[in-house]
């Protein structure tokens, strides 16, 4: 009888728990260091055995982040149908943004002989792993999804990547986990902001963002603003951080909370003579801005420039204030364009930033 190797009998020992449903699809193994103890065996054992079960396609490594268990296809389990159709699972979309970037993929897909099914999580963590699970059902060849924001990954997009699902994310990216991501380049949106306040004249501006400090866009334009700030020697007056409200219902309407309007009021009355300029990180909370200014007789672009991420194109007298708006049309492009690379076995573009458009616009605020 030949010799095993201790390799091999580590890497028969993780297969038959894998198989009998110890570790479940999705599941974690027990990290490298956990197993040499465990077995007995040298890192180097190990990580010969984990390299086994991903060539078998039994798990996937991540690097950084350890070996994951892969769902396993089962047998005569073809696609039914002759239905070509890609999956796009949206937080919401808006006039400022989402909905002429959902169109345009509408569009390219018919354009390469796809049908595009479009859902909604409405911001729901649970939503969006039903949407996921639904278009799943239905066979779809791919999928574009808009994460929920949110602290940690959500584990329907991790295991779409364990399985080779083929997926692009737009707006965000996972940190830790190499999905393709397209997004814009938020950093040099707001920076590109800053410097447009400041070629006015502007000096001592504020930046206005939301609670959710985790989501990775957020992150982005924050430090966008600090770095491009300390750069040009300007004055930070303060980053006011709004409550977000009432949750998925918030994405459905444009009133703000209360809770957001009195946080911004708050902000101004005790900051006005501190700051000359504000930018909102996002045009969904500029609502709460206004709303405030007017409670503390603020007028906006005269006592204090208003400048914004994405502006609302559909309003009665277009957008109303010096503004970068998303490429919506050159991230539906190239999200579709990764995503087809992706099912035809390409790897390439993990990560991809779409720069913004500049628009300098006076306010209509204060125009009767």
């Amino acid at each position: 009888m030949g010799k095993v190797f201790l390799y091999q009998k580590v890497y028969e020992e993780l297969l038959e728990r894998i198989q009998n449903g110890t570790y479940p699809p999705g599941e974690k193994l027990p990290a490298d260091d956990e197993l040499c103890r465990e077995f007995s065996v040298s890192a180097i054992t190990v990580k010969k055995a984990l390299e086994m079960l991903a060539e078998s396609g039994c798990v996937k490594r991540v690097p950084g982040n350890g070996s994951f268990v892969r769902k396993q296809e089962k047998a005569g389990g073809e696609k039914g149908g002759k239905d070509h159709l890609l999956g796009l699972v949206l937080e919401h979309v808006s006039t400022p943004f989402g909905l002429e970037m959902m169109y345009r993929m509408d569009c390219l897909a018919k354009k390469t002989g796809y049908s595009l099914i479009v859902r909604f999580s409405y911001g729901d963590r649970e939503r969006e792993t039903e949407e996921i699970h639904f278009l799943m059902s239905l066979h779809v060849d791919g999928m574009i999804i808009m994460p929920c924001h949110g602290k940690n990954y959500s584990p329907a997009i991790l295991q779409l990547y364990l399985d080779d699902f083929p997926v692009v994310l737009i707006d965000k990216k996972m940190k830790g986990i190499p999905v393709p991501s397209v997004r814009t380049d938020n950093k040099a949106a707001t920076a590109a902001l800053v410097r447009a306040l400041a070629e006015d004249g502007c000096r001592r501006i504020a930046l206005f963002t939301t609670e959710d400090t985790e989501a990775i866009s957020v992150q982005e334009r924050r430090n966008g603003f600090i770095n491009e700030m300390e750069r040009l020697g300007l004055t930070e007056a303060g980053i006011c951080v709004l409550p977000s409200g009432g949750g998925k219902e918030s994405l459905l309407d444009n009133h703000p909370c209360p809770e957001a309007i009195q946080a911004a009021v708050w902000f101004l009355e005790k900051g006005r003579t501190e700051m000359d300029a504000i930018i909102a990180e996002e045009y969904g909370i500029v609502p709460a801005i206004t709303a405030a200014a007017g409670k503390v007789g603020i007028s906006l672009d005269k006592e204090i420039r208003l400048a914004c991420v994405d502006e609302d194109y559909l309003a009665p007298y277009g957008p109303a204030f010096l503004h970068v708006k998303q490429d919506e049309a050159a991230i539906a492009e190239k999200a579709v364009e990764v995503l087809l690379g992706r099912i035809a076995g390409g790897r390439d573009d993990n990560e991809v930033l779409i720069h913004g458009i500049y628009n300098h616009i006076k306010s209509k605020m204060d125009k009767n």
